[in-house]
């Protein structure tokens, strides 16, 4: 009988590529890798489940114009100004 693997990787791959990770990581931080790769994924699964929360027409009921930031540096632009006073770029015009 033959024992079931993960796809194209069966059980004794896996054990060979356990090994080596640990031989180039050591013991303590593969466990470090365990909980660093766990804790991405959680975050990845809210960031993934807030991308739908907000409402275009929630922001423009408001009355206030959504925030614009430049794309080359992220800084906040305040008001209806044509560039970024920290990098220069210009700034993208507004949607009416």
């Amino acid at each position: 009988m033959l024992a079931m693997g993960i796809g194209p990787i069966g059980p004794f791959e896996a054990i060979i590529i356990l090994l080596v990770v640990v031989l180039i990581f050591g013991v303590s931080r593969v466990g470090d890798l365990g909980g660093a790769l766990g804790k991405s994924v959680r975050e990845f699964r809210k960031n993934s489940k807030d991308d739908g929360s907000t409402d275009a027409a929630d922001t423009l009921s408001s009355g206030e114009p959504p925030a614009r930031f430049c794309d080359n540096c992220g800084e906040q632009l305040n008001g209806d100004v044509k560039f970024c006073a920290k990098c220069g770029a210009p700034a993208q015009a507004t949607v009416s």
